[in-house]
C-alpha cells in the first residue's frame, strides 16, 4: 500500500473517532513540528496537518494521534495500518 493511501485511511479513521482535522500552512520552523501537530484541548482532539510536508511525516502525526485509542483494539484494520499503529 502506498503512503498516500495509508494517509487517507488514517485520516478517515481519525475522523470516525471524532478527531477534528485541520489543514494548516507550513509552520515557521518545519523541523519543530514535521508534518503537523496533535493536541488535546478541553476534552477535544485536534489534528493539524501540514499538507505541504512529506506524506511520511503527515502519517507519523496521525499515527501519534491514534495510537492510544482503545476503540481500535478490536477493530479490523488493513495489515499495513495495524502495523503502523502497533509499532
Amino acid at each position: 500500500m502506498d503512503d498516500i493511501r495509508k494517509l487517507n485511511i488514517l485520516v478517515d479513521l481519525a475522523q470516525e473517532l471524532g478527531v477534528t482535522m485541520r489543514s494548516v500552512p507550513p509552520f515557521g520552523d518545519s523541523n519543530a513540528h514535521p508534518g503537523g501537530s496533535f493536541v488535546r484541548l478541553k476534552g477535544k482532539e485536534i489534528l493539524f496537518l501540514d499538507t505541504s510536508a512529506p506524506t511520511g511525516d503527515q502519517i507519523g502525526v496521525v499515527v501519534t494521534a491514534l495510537k492510544d485509542h482503545p476503540e481500535l483494539t478490536d477493530r479490523f484494520l488493513p495489515p499495513d495500518i495495524r502495523e503502523l499503529l502497533d509499532d
